[in-house]
């Protein structure tokens, strides 16, 4: 689970704005949108009638996806592999937080948060800075001092393995990366290339590139986490 630590209220005479909330269940997981807009009872219904036509117009496109796959290995005699399926579903949640920060930032003069199956997208930045965010996961290990990152009209995207699933071996093996890119297609894109690549490679690779990134190797020595310097303009101060 990961931490978004938001204020619960604002000053009127400051900011003639409130925060709302937008949830539901979508694409096999959750949505979250939190709002910051001036936005009367008929426009947030607005906004809420047209997301919902969003994730439900991507819902038919997954559902082709699947189609499509359940009959290339029909064809030998396989059903589509759950793992698959599940690389499927990660960037069609990447593609729906894009599509709907796309289609809020067309409308309205707003700051929000997109959140879907744990892939986060902000659109410009709430009154009192960036969306505070942690990048820390129950079960992996904690920097001796938790650190939180203020995102803005940036993407950000966590994938991990599961420790039962990466026994201790004599080569270092990633766990967990964190990365921020300017949409969450390109973080998604870019997280599965690093989780894919040996430690060195995909620190060497996110150094060479410049990107923001976060990755946690585990080791015959124990678990190590290493952050690039793209990284470390998105913590707060």
């Amino acid at each position: 689970m990961f931490v978004v630590m938001l204020p619960m209220a604002l000053s009127a005479c400051r900011h003639q704005i409130s925060e709302h909330h937008l949830q539901g269940a979508t694409l096999g997981t959750g949505y979250h949108i939190t709002l910051y807009a001036d936005l009367s009872d008929a426009a947030l219904l607005a906004l809420e009638t047209g997301i919902q036509g969003e994730l439900e117009d991507l819902q038919r496109q997954r559902e082709l996806y699947v189609r499509a796959l359940d009959a290339a290995f029909a064809r030998v005699g396989m059903s589509a592999p759950t793992i698959l399926l599940g690389e499927l579903d990660h960037m069609v949640h990447a593609l729906a937080v894009d599509r709907m920060v796309e289609w809020l930032d067309a409308r309205e003069d707003l700051a929000a948060l997109v959140e879907v199956g744990g892939v986060m997208r902000a659109a410009a930045a709430p009154p009192n800075g960036g969306w505070r965010l942690s990048l820390e996961r129950a079960g992996l290990p904690k920097l001796s001092e938790e650190r939180y990152l203020y995102l803005h009209d940036a993407a950000l995207v966590h994938r991990f393995t599961e420790l039962e699933a990466s026994p201790l071996m004599s080569l270092p093996t990633p766990l967990g990366v964190s990365v921020v890119a300017e949409t969450a297609s390109e973080a998604m894109r870019q997280a599965n290339r690093m989780m894919l690549a040996e430690p060195g490679d995909a620190l060497a690779y996110a150094a060479r590139t410049d990107r923001a990134a976060r990755l946690v190797v585990k080791t015959p020595q124990g678990i190590v986490i290493h952050q690039t310097a793209a990284l470390e303009p998105w913590f707060e101060g």
